[in-house]
C-alpha cells in the first residue's frame, strides 16, 4: 500500500474545533484528574485532546495529578500546556504499613482541606476523573462536601487489569464510583462488562466514544515513510496477555509462507516482552519479527504510515484508539470481535473482524488483504471516512461538554 501523506487531507482546519463556533456565554470551570502527567499514550491522548476541545470551546480547564512527595499543593504547567496542581493523596497500608498508616491519618485532614480549597478557589463546577485510582476517593469526599458534579471516566485496565476483573475492589474505589454522578465508558461492550461487576451503578452509566485529533497526527509525522525496506505488518500494543500478541506471532508464521519478504513489526513493551521474543525464535521468526519497544509519538506515527496492514489481536479491548489512528492513515485494519473494536469496525466495510484467540482465522484475514490491492484501498478509504464522521476528538469534546452542561442544569 502506498504511503499516506497527511497533507492530502482536505482542509485540516475543519478538524479542530473553531473556538467561536457554538460557544455559549456560560463558561464552565472544569478540573480534570488523571493519575499521571503524560504526553503520549492512549488515555493521555484522549484526555489531552478533550482538554484542548473544552478550552477551544471557551471553558476553563485545570488539571490535577497526584504526587507522592508533595505534602503542600504545587502549581505547575502540565505537558499539555494547562495549569496543573499536584498533591500527595496517599492511602494507608503501603510498602511500610505502620508508617504509611500513621502518615495517612496525620496528613488526611490537611490533604482534604487543600483539595476543598482548590475546588472552591477556582469555582470548580465539574471534576472529571480519568482512569480512577483508589487514592482518588478524596474527590468522592469533596463531592459530598462541596458543590460540584463528579464524572468518573473508566478506560479499561483501571477496572480490569490484564483484561480481567479483580478478585476484589477496594472500599475507596467503590466509594469513588458510588460518589460519582456519572460513570463514562468508552464503548457499550465495555460498559456492559463493567456493569456485570457493578450492577448497582447502572443508572449512572454513560457511553462516550474516544476520538483522535488527525491534525495532531499530521503534526507528529515528518512524512518519513516506511521504516524498513521490506513491507511489514504492524501491531502497536502493550506486551501483555490481553493483547494477544502470541496469537499474532503464530498467525504470522502462516502468512510468511505466502509472503516471505514481509516482516512483522511490534511496537510497545510490557511484562511478556521476553516470552514473546522466545516464542518468535521457537517459531523460526527471529529474522522476520522486529521488536521496536516503546517509541515516541513521531516515531510511532511514521511506523504506522509505512505499514501495509495494521493488526490488533486483542483478547480484551475496551476501545482501541490505535485502530482509529491506523484508519486515519488509510490503513486496512484487522481486529478481534471484542468490546471496543466491534463498535468501531463495520466488518468487511471499514475493517476486518476475526474471532479472538484464533491464529488460523487471523492468518487467513491477513493473507486475504495482502492478496487484494482493491480490498486494501477499499478498507483504508472507508475507515478514514468513518473516523472523520464519528471518531474525531471534536466529537469527544462536544459529547463531554453536553454531559457537563446537563449535569449543571440538574443541580
Amino acid at each position: 500500500m502506498s504511503t499516506f501523506d497527511f497533507r492530502e487531507l482536505p482542509n485540516l482546519s475543519l478538524l479542530k474545533v473553531n473556538p467561536n463556533l457554538y460557544v455559549n456565554d456560560n463558561t464552565m470551570k472544569i478540573l480534570i484528574v488523571v493519575p499521571w502527567d503524560h504526553e503520549y499514550g492512549g488515555v493521555a491522548s484522549v484526555v489531552g485532546n478533550l482538554a484542548i476541545c473544552l478550552k477551544d470551546r471557551g471553558h476553563k480547564v485545570l488539571f490535577f495529578h497526584p504526587n507522592g512527595k508533595a505534602i503542600i499543593q504545587k502549581k505547575r504547567t502540565t505537558k499539555w500546556g494547562f495549569p496543573g496542581f499536584q498533591l500527595r493523596v496517599g492511602l494507608p497500608f503501603g510498602v511500610h504499613p505502620f508508617l504509611s498508616t500513621l502518615a495517612f491519618f496525620a496528613l488526611f485532614p490537611f490533604t482534604l482541606l487543600q483539595l476543598i480549597r482548590l475546588i472552591k478557589k477556582h469555582d470548580i463546577e465539574i471534576v472529571n476523573i480519568h482512569y480512577p485510582a483508589d487514592s482518588f476517593f478524596y474527590f468522592g469526599l469533596c463531592r459530598r462536601i462541596c458543590h460540584f458534579s463528579l464524572v468518573t471516566s473508566i478506560h479499561g485496565a483501571d477496572v480490569f487489569p490484564r483484561g480481567k476483573p479483580k478478585r476484589e475492589y477496594t472500599l475507596p474505589f467503590r466509594f469513588l464510583l458510588d460518589s460519582s454522578d456519572v460513570l463514562v465508558a468508552p464503548s457499550r461492550g465495555f460498559q456492559s462488562e463493567f456493569l456485570q461487576i457493578f450492577p448497582e451503578l447502572r443508572s449512572k452509566g454513560k457511553v462516550i466514544y474516544n476520538g483522535i485529533n488527525i491534525g495532531e497526527l499530521a503534526a507528529e509525522s515528518n512524512h518519513g515513510g516506511r521504516i524498513l525496506e521490506d513491507p511489514y505488518i504492524l501491531c502497536i500494543a502493550m506486551h501483555n496477555e490481553k493483547k494477544g500478541l502470541d496469537v499474532l506471532l503464530r498467525a504470522f508464521k502462516q502468512v510468511r509462507n505466502s509472503f516471505p519478504t514481509f516482516k512483522l513489526v511490534l511496537v510497545g513493551d510490557g511484562p511478556l516482552r521476553n516470552s514473546l521474543e522466545e516464542l518468535a525464535d521457537s517459531l523460526g521468526l527471529q529474522e522476520q519479527v522486529v521488536f521496536c519497544g516503546k517509541q515516541g509519538r513521531p516515531e510511532v506515527t511514521n511506523i504506522l504510515i509505512g505499514c501495509e496492514v495494521f493488526v490488533l489481536p486483542s483478547r480484551s479491548e475496551p476501545f482501541g484508539i490505535v485502530i482509529l489512528e491506523a484508519m486515519a492513515c488509510k490503513k486496512p485494519v484487522i481486529a478481534t470481535k471484542v468490546a471496543g473494536p466491534m463498535e468501531i469496525i463495520e466488518d468487511g466495510i471499514t475493517g476486518i473482524l476475526v474471532e479472538a484467540d484464533n491464529p488460523d482465522m487471523l492468518a487467513k484475514a491477513m493473507i486475504n488483504i495482502l492478496n487484494r490491492r482493491d480490498l486494501q484501498l477499499f478498507l483504508g478509504e472507508n475507515g478514514h471516512l468513518m473516523v472523520q464522521e464519528k471518531f474525531l476528538s471534536t466529537h469527544l469534546g462536544l459529547a463531554y461538554e453536553e454531559l457537563f452542561r446537563k449535569l449543571l442544569t440538574q443541580v
